[in-house]
């Protein structure tokens, strides 16, 4: 129980009851913002943080519509779990349980962003487009009533033109003075008619920019939440797959949606050229049908070659990041000739691909062209037959002919860049659904279990697992791991020890089989609350771009700078911060580079320590350390390991395991021997193991190498 009754503090229990995960420093961006305890607050919030706005119930709440933060003026802000009877209403978490109900109190339900939109089908990438667009509508109905406008206005200019040539100029210099106010009327109607694509402009611009920001953060939170073992094995080609959202962007920029939003005035300026030309209006009629017909064929032929193209191209990009990331390796393997010749196949592979459609969208254009001048040709001839036959005027084949420059001319000459954009853009949505289609993380939405403390054993049972085209994987019977013990895991290269682990952390998920911990099966429980009891330690400890604070603090609360520091100087990371001018500022490239493998090791073990989990999951923690820093990292262990917190460390060194209780020996994916650290070292003395699964154990660094009957190192994990 709880006597907070801040705004802050109801916001944040009503997501955990509510069963939605709150980013760690979700607040951070209401520093600054003087939040009281009034009912107006909650609005101010939620627009502070970009959430949508809270929803205020007038009535009397529905049991059905539970849970919701309450305010009252007495107490503040909290949490209404139900009815508790007709008058009474039951809080959860305030060490008031119940609160009396009336008309002074007020109720609001907030819809917490969820960039996932878990608990829905998986869309189509198409769909999160419109969904974006659909939300804002208002606005695309007020650019639509500009487009009316703006489109009816351009006809000014024909009628105006039409009128000199009919009145003006026969009478001469008499009609003056219709020549001026028809001027000042068609001035005045092109700066109305600038106003309103001005606007248009602006609007659809704007509103572009926050459906791009929208559904980029959908797509991002996505890909982050692809599991592990279901991530394609070309990062960089995924990466370059998600890049596909600029082409979609573009063919959704405001040139492209003005000319699908002038395409139904064709048919409206068709009418206009018979209601002045008469027989005239056959050309365009004609013209216009004939030139979609083009467009449409040409886009299924080009659609092709974009296909093809944008797969090449993505397979470019991917090699392109595999050769800058692995430049070392290539470097020092005299790779660069073997990268250099499969990076100018796939060129050549693109350009095999993409000159077909270069040379179609040419051909498009010229046709289109064409088409143009030909419909301005017909025009012409039939309208001049028409003036010599008394049945129109000359004026009125002028207007004609600027209006059919409305039919024919931004729409042709827009239509072959549109079909190849819109190939380019069809193709980027295929590869986005692709990515919508891999399986996701545990989800942690409202179904996920939260359970606030998870205590008692992780057991596995029946667990399957084998990466994509191995003939053998991981083959776990049943494993149990007790709170309080203190296990290492030994085997050869490619045994299943990190495998193992990654799925004991929930990082992967078994094709097969349960792992429960403290009786609840991982695969229910909500991913935050699962990170919070279990901590692991890759092998390869790899670092975000930003500041050295930004990798140790990350995904956890707010430590103050003595936490991190004490901690940094249990691991030895304080010779790094020290050193350095800049201390917790120093600034971390992509991957770490730039800072040695041990020194990434530490800043993982060190944010570990802050994390303090139930479950610690370490891989090869000290295979990269110095003797020094192992000592230092070991005891800092020893220190933090209580005797509740259980352990299990994947090891290759000797002197590791006199500091655990138990071993488990892992061999072409299955369990070999597991038991008490004595028994499973004389076993391994007593018979040796085939050299396709023997346990390679090393000596710690520094040190001589020890044969298998050392005396074992004293120390022991924990207290």
């Amino acid at each position: 129980m709880t006597t907070d009754t801040s705004l802050r503090g109801a916001v944040e229990h009503f997501a955990h009851v509510k069963g939605t995960a709150l980013a760690p420093k979700w607040d951070d961006g209401l520093d600054d913002a003087d939040l009281g305890l009034g009912a107006e607050d909650l609005a101010v919030l939620c627009a502070r943080l970009a959430w949508p706005a809270p929803a205020q119930l007038h009535a009397r709440p529905r049991a059905d519509q539970f849970p919701l933060l309450v305010y009252d003026r007495a107490i503040g802000w909290a949490v209404a779990e139900q009815w508790e009877s007709d008058t009474l209403i039951r809080l959860s978490g305030l060490h008031l349980p119940l609160l009396d109900y009336g008309e002074d109190l007020a109720f609001f339900d907030v819809a917490f962003p969820d960039p996932l939109q878990q608990g829905q089908e998986t869309p189509k990438a198409i769909s999160i487009f419109w969904r974006a667009i659909i939300k804002r509508k208002s606005v695309l109905v007020s650019a639509t009533l500009a487009t009316v406008f703006a489109n009816i206005i351009t006809l000014v200019t024909s009628l105006y033109s039409m009128q000199l040539y009919d009145r003006v100029i026969p009478n001469g210099s008499g009609s003056f003075s219709t020549l001026w106010v028809l001027t000042i009327g068609v001035i005045a109607a092109l700066c109305i008619d600038f106003i309103l694509r001005t606007v248009r402009s602006i609007m659809i611009e704007r509103e572009a920019a926050e459906i791009d920001a929208e559904v980029s953060e959908y797509f991002f939170a996505r890909a982050q939440a692809v599991r592990l073992d279901a991530r394609p094995p070309g990062i960089g080609t995924m990466a370059a797959q998600l890049r596909g959202l600029e082409q979609v962007r573009g063919i959704m920029s405001s040139g492209s949606l003005f000319l699908l939003s002038d395409l139904p005035f064709a048919l409206f300026f068709i009418v206009i050229i018979a209601l002045i030309g008469g027989v005239v209006a056959i050309i365009p009629v004609i013209a216009l049908p004939i030139s979609l017909g083009l467009a449409f064929g040409l886009a299924k032929m080009i659609r092709i070659g974009t296909d093809r193209a944008q797969v090449s191209s993505n397979r470019k990009n991917g090699l392109l990041v595999e050769s800058l990331d692995a430049a070392e390796s290539i470097k020092a393997g005299r790779g660069s000739w073997f990268m250099l010749a499969r990076w100018n196949r796939l060129l050549r592979e693109i350009h095999h691909y993409e000159d077909p459609v270069k040379q179609r969208s040419a051909a498009a254009a010229t046709v289109f062209a064409t088409m143009q001048q030909l419909a301005y040709v017909g025009i012409m001839a039939v309208g001049a037959v028409e003036v010599a036959a008394g049945n129109m005027t000359s004026g009125a084949l002028l207007a004609c002919s600027i209006i059919s420059g409305r039919v024919n001319g931004p729409l042709i000459a827009m239509l072959p860049g549109l079909i190849v954009q819109w190939g380019y853009a069809s193709s980027s949505l295929r590869a986005l659904d692709g990515i919508l289609k891999l399986p996701l993380d545990r989800t942690s939405g409202e179904s996920s279990l939260r359970p606030g403390k998870i205590e008692g054993p992780m057991v596995l049972e029946r667990i399957r697992f084998a990466y994509p085209g191995a003939r053998e994987g991981l083959d776990i019977g049943r494993l149990e791991f007790r709170p309080g013990e203190r296990i290492a895991v030994i085997g050869g290269v490619g045994s299943g020890k990190t495998t193992l682990i990654r799925i004991m952390s929930g990082i992967f998920d078994a094709q097969q089989g349960t792992a429960k911990l403290a009786g609840l099966d991982m695969t229910q429980i909500a991913d935050d609350v699962l990170r919070q009891h279990i901590g692991y330690l890759p092998q390869e400890y790899r670092l975000i771009n930003g500041t050295l604070r930004d990798n140790l603090l990350l995904g956890l609360p707010k430590p103050s700078d003595e936490t991190v520091m004490e901690a940094a100087k249990k691991t030895g990371l304080i010779q790094l911060i020290a050193s350095h001018p800049l201390g917790l500022d120093l600034p971390i490239q992509e991957g770490g580079r730039g800072l040695s493998g041990g020194q990434r090791s530490l800043v993982g073990l060190t944010r570990l320590l802050m994390a303090n989990p139930r479950i610690w999951l370490l891989d090869e923690p000290t295979a990269n350390l110095d003797q020094n820093s192992e000592v230092a990292v070991l005891a800092a262990l020893d220190q933090a390991i209580g005797p509740d917190q259980t352990l299990v460390i994947v090891t290759h060194r000797l002197q590791l395991l006199a500091r655990v209780q138990r071993v488990i020996l892992m061999g072409g994916g299955k369990v070999m021997l597991d038991g008490p650290t004595n028994e499973v070292i004389q076993k391994l003395q007593a018979k040796p193991t085939p050299p396709a699964r023997q346990a390679k154990i090393a000596p710690a660094a520094g040190s001589p190498p020890e044969s298998p009957t050392a005396p074992p190192v004293s120390g022991t994990f924990g207290r």
